[in-house]
């Protein structure tokens, strides 16, 4: 027991020792990590060590990062990663050294990232300090090899062209082999292409290159077999093989002779260095076709290339010039002062000395551009001043001002947030158009591959006489090269005057998206508005659903509540520096007394029809024809029907005008006796009506009258003929008439027709052939001519008197008090045809004996229909 208890306190505390050796490992390995720039958030344990994140610090940036690195083995060093990205940090001049004495391991990562290449499947693999690599990404591979001892490395591959672009065809197989040891690193590529093409395009061809770099120092030939597809319909050929060489930081010599052919034209690049290995040499880019052409004379030297002065055509109507010679430095890293001017159409953007800069594969422009010139007839100008680099810019707010002889707009546009991957910004413009203000936000962004936005604005329509503000408030987005505006985008009008027209609210919705682009917008809306009120109309709500194709446009309104329906048509038309719209219009309405707001009548039933042509281009105008049938109305208790008639009508700033096409007829009016077979010709603007050819059958005769102008001023004449005065008798309606007329009278009524009433102006009325009057007998009479001799002498002479002379003269005020004075001559053949002479005065309102007639008659017709009368119980 006692020898057991000697070793446990002899070798015990080397035991303790031995357990702790994985910690203290550990530990020299997180603190040897730690030396190396290694930074760790957190561990953790999962089927073996795994950090859960860390990256690596390299002069203060942050070179190589990742997530979960799992560490499953400790010999040999087993590490697995799902992903590591390696950010671009600067390199300074430090030399690129082989790598250093590492214990074996496994090592397998994802999803490798390396900035311009797409994530890279990783697998290395280190025994006796021999390194092998292989990299897998989709169908392309390529595998390393390293003998850390001897410093030999060699290298082979394959890359399919569909996994660097999707519409490259073709597979390019490459090799090499070297020496990679401290303070030296040597090598030859050779790579060959077969079958390298573009998709849509016929052309196969083949490529060889070889490069050696020994000492420092590269050489690089390069050959085409056959013409190259590269997309878009061109191709590269080669007239000569490709040589060059240099440094690790400099061009020495090249020799280059290239040809791009395709749709808009050639370009051809010759580069040749002067007299063996000297590096200095020329050139020139060329460029001729039909949407190409100049030529750029090109040197360079040992430090530089210089593109000399020079202006080229470029597709698209594109001008480049650059009026002093660009200087880029032929090294790694360098800086270049720039002035150019690159014209589009009538647009000019011109740059000077703004700086190209870079650095690899970093690059970045820092200087000012101003933007000059015309478009759409438009004045454009604008500037910035700010930074462009593969992050993004950053800067001033660009600033953008639109002028033309009725526009002037201003955008302001910030950069901050302009860089990837979202490229978002938010721009205000504000300005006017004539002399009405435009305002609003449009924001824009990139996201899943399309760019989006909103775009908030207001403004005031030009031909509002007050009122008329509008607003858009509008999603949109760009598809496969054309923009849209989103499904729900709306534009409202708030209520406004035109000259006396009150147009209530109105709004536009885009039921579908809305594609715009240079011919116009191709969509449907929804349209809804309240209505519109006149001095004397009234329009109710609309409804209805807008077209639009390019820049025509079909509409199909409702208006419910007259149950009417509206179509209207539109194209944009221009003139001279304006633009405007015209198109067609049709309108269907049964007509009601809900249409009579206004009008001063009350609309009962018919039907109108109408069609026209409105256009807008300084002002609104309308003109057209519209068509009544069947029209019956009630004006005051005055009863029209079936009435028919066609008009012209026109509509602009300066009101309403509205003439008749051929007669307007009335079948009946009734104004207390009735009046039918009634037809004119009408001109209107709505306020004051001209009447011609007026004609009417009334009391058994007509009324007719060349011209008539309601209201008037002047006193006009209305000729009367053929009346009946037995119907004129009947006007008394008497139940036992004493008094029986018969024959015929005729002659003139100058009347003076007001607004609201009518007055009579020495008018005369005298017999048209042969006139009888009867007394008949009663009891009144009989009294009369009992009660004094006198009278019963006149009753006597008058009570059967045939007339050959009867003359009336007429007078009647506004009120409707009539004066006549009547002068009768004729015989009494029951009397041996003794000769009689009257003349008798007569005062009566025929307003009120119109109106007890026409109320008699109301009833009439009321009690005959079973209805009650009005206001009468």
């Amino acid at each position: 027991m006692g020898s057991r208890l000697a070793f446990v306190r002899r070798y015990g505390r080397w035991l303790i020792v031995l357990a702790l050796l994985p910690l203290f490992g550990l530990l020299i390995a997180v603190a040897l990590a730690y030396a190396q720039g290694i930074r760790i958030e957190r561990l953790g344990w999962h089927d073996g060590l795994e950090l859960t994140q860390w990256q690596r610090l390299q002069n203060g940036c942050v070179s190589a990062m990742g997530s979960r690195l799992r560490v499953t083995g400790w010999y040999p060093l087993t590490i697995a990663m799902p992903d590591m990205r390696l950010p671009r940090c600067p390199s300074g001049a430090k030399e690129l050294t082989p790598p250093p004495w590492t214990p074996p391991f496994d090592l397998s990562i994802d999803a490798l990232t390396v900035p311009g290449l797409p994530p890279i499947a990783v697998v290395v693999r280190q025994r006796e300090q021999r390194w092998h690599a292989r990299a897998t990404f989709r169908h392309s591979q390529a595998t390393a090899l390293y003998d850390r001892p001897s410093g030999s490395w060699a290298a082979q591959g394959q890359l399919q062209a569909e996994d660097i672009a999707p519409r490259l065809l073709g597979e390019l197989n490459f090799t090499g082999q070297g020496v990679w040891l401290p303070h030296r690193l040597d090598g030859a590529l050779q790579a060959k292409g077969q079958q390298l093409g573009y998709a849509g395009q016929a052309q196969r061809g083949s490529m060889e290159l070889e490069a050696t770099l020994a000492a420092k120092q590269w050489r690089v030939n390069a050959a085409l077999g056959a013409p190259l597809a590269v997309g878009g319909g061109w191709h590269l050929e080669a007239g000569q093989v490709l040589r060059a060489s240099g440094s690790l930081n400099k061009v020495k010599s090249l020799n280059l002779n290239m040809l791009a052919a395709g749709p808009q034209g050639n370009v051809r690049l010759a580069l040749n260095t002067e007299g063996g290995n000297v590096a200095r040499g020329q050139g020139s880019l060329a460029l001729a076709g039909t949407e190409l052409a100049g030529t750029v004379p090109i040197r360079w030297n040992r430090q530089e290339l210089t593109l000399l002065p020079a202006a080229v055509q470029l597709p698209a109507g594109l001008r480049l010039r650059w009026p002093r010679p660009l200087v880029l430095p032929l090294a790694l890293a360098g800086s270049s002062s720039i002035s150019a001017e690159l014209q589009y159409q009538e647009l000019r953007f011109d740059t000077v000395d703004s700086r190209l800069s870079w650095q690899q594969a970093r690059w970045s422009w820092q200087g000012r551009l101003e933007l000059a010139g015309r478009a759409g007839g438009h004045e454009l100008t604008g500037t910035w001043q700010g930074h462009i680099d593969a992050a993004g810019l950053s800067g001033d707010p660009a600033s953008l001002t639109i002028k033309g002889p009725e526009l002037m707009v201003t955008l302001r546009l910030p950069v901050a947030d302009l860089h990837p991957p979202r490229w978002s910004t938010q721009a205000q413009f504000n300005g006017r158009y004539r002399h009405f203000p435009v305002s609003g936000v449009l924001s824009a962004g990139y996201a899943a591959g399309r760019w989006a936005g909103v775009v908030d604005g207001r403004s005031k329509l030009p031909f509002y006489t007050q009122g008329g503000e509008l607003a858009v408030a509008s999603p949109w987005y760009g598809k496969e090269g054309q923009w849209f505006l989103d499904s729900g985008s709306r534009i409202t009008i708030a209520k406004g005057l035109i000259a006396t027209t009150l147009l209530k609210p109105m709004s536009v919705t885009a039921a579908t998206p809305l594609r715009i682009g240079p011919k116009g917008v191709f969509g449907t809306l929804q349209i809804s508005a309240d209505g519109a009120v006149g001095s004397r109309w009234i329009l109710p709500n609309v409804a209805g659903q807008l077209t639009v194709a390019g820049r025509q446009g079909k509409a199909r309104l409702s208006l419910p509540a007259w149950q009417s329906e509206l179509t209207m048509t539109a194209t944009m038309a221009r003139s001279s520096q304006r633009t405007g719209a015209q198109g067609t219009v049709t309108l269907t309405a049964p007509l009601s007394a809900t249409m009579s707001r206004g009008l001063g009548v009350t609309l009962q039933k018919g039907m109108l029809n109408g069609q026209g042509r409105w256009q807008w281009q300084d002002h609104w105008r309308l003109q057209g024809n519209i068509a009544v049938s069947g029209l019956t109305l009630n004006w005051g208790s005055v009863l029209a029907s079936n009435g028919n008639g066609a008009a012209h009508i026109e509509l602009n700033q300066n009101g309403v005008t509205l003439t008749s096409i051929g007669p307007v007829t009335l079948a009946e009016l009734g104004i207390g006796t009735q009046v039918s077979n009634a037809h004119m010709t009408v001109q209107s603007d709505l306020s004051t009506w001209h009447f011609a050819n007026v004609y009417a059958e009334v009391l058994g005769g007509s009324m007719s009258a060349a011209s008539l102008q309601w209201p008037s001023q002047q006193y006009q004449t209305v000729a009367v003929s053929h009346l009946d005065l037995a119907q004129v008798a009947a006007l008394q309606n008497d139940p036992n008439p004493t008094v029986q007329l018969a024959g015929r009278v005729g002659g003139h009524l100058p009347l003076l027709l007001m607004k609201d009433a009518l007055a009579l102006q020495d008018g005369l009325i005298s017999n048209e052939g042969p006139v009888s009057l009867k007394i008949l007998p009663s009891a009144g009479i009989s009294s009369m001519g009992q009660s004094n001799q006198a009278v019963q002498l006149a009753l006597d002479t008058l009570s059967n008197l045939a007339i050959h002379d009867f003359q009336a003269r007429l007078n009647m005020k506004p009120d409707g008090w009539l004066d006549a004075a009547v002068t009768i001559k004729g015989r009494n053949p029951q009397q041996n045809s003794l000769p009689v002479v009257l003349n008798y005065s007569h005062r009566e309102n025929v307003l009120e004996l119109l109106r007890s007639l026409r109320i008699g008659d109301e009833l009439a017709r009321r009690a005959m229909h079973r209805k009650p009368a009005e206001g009468l119980r």
